[in-house]
């Protein structure tokens, strides 16, 4: 007996993505549909990349690093600024990302955007299943290509936060932290928290 196969049908709404995602597009275009939607996108090449929402207990964690660094940075006699994202940075022309968190020092206050910043000095990805491949693969050989001293990536399923430093034009992993242990960067002279911080409600 011979089975009959048909095409998957899609809806007009994955019609639409499909045909938009293959196409390349300007970074005006982007900002526009960034700031329609207040959408969580990123430019990759020109290709506009969606991602999906991430939950509490991601933004959860943000909170709480952002948090701390804004604190650190308030107590410095020049105050650096933090941001998360939704927040634009451009890596380079035709490359935009969204970093979890990031943080420019004082002396780096110039590359503060409205829109779009330039280069931050420290960068944080929170991982999640949807966005783990991208964190560890791709943004992780894109960060060290712009210059990014330092890229943390903290892992909310093992609970630990793994520490990489720019050495030329590639990351080193300077440490790996866990429950109990202190974390403590290695470019911002003074900034540490307790692991287990990140997880508080």
């Amino acid at each position: 007996m011979r089975v009959l196969t048909y095409p998957e049908v899609k809806t007009p709404e994955q019609t639409l993505y499909e045909w938009f995602a293959e196409r390349v597009w300007g970074e005006d275009v982007y900002l526009d549909l960034a700031n329609r939607g207040n959408a969580y996108v990123e430019l990759d090449n020109g290709r506009v990349v969606f991602h999906m929402m991430p939950t509490v207990s991601h933004q959860t964690v943000v909170l709480n690093l952002a948090s701390a660094l804004r604190t650190y940075a308030r107590a410095l006699p020049a105050p650096g600024r933090v941001l998360i994202a939704p927040a634009p940075i451009r890596l380079w022309p035709l490359k935009i990302r969204e970093p979890d968190v990031a943080y420019y020092k004082a002396e780096h206050l110039d590359r503060v955007g409205e829109q779009v910043s330039g280069i931050p000095d420290f960068v944080a990805e929170v991982l999640s299943p949807s966005t783990q491949m991208l964190d560890t693969g791709p943004k992780m050989l894109e960060y060290a290509l712009a210059g990014i001293p330092e890229y943390w990536l903290v892992d909310p399923e093992r609970r630990t936060v793994a520490i990489y430093v720019l050495e030329g034009t590639a990351y080193r992993l300077a440490g790996e932290y866990s429950a109990d242990q202190r974390v403590a960067a290695q470019t911002l002279p003074g900034f540490s928290l307790e692991v287990d911080e990140l997880w508080e409600p």
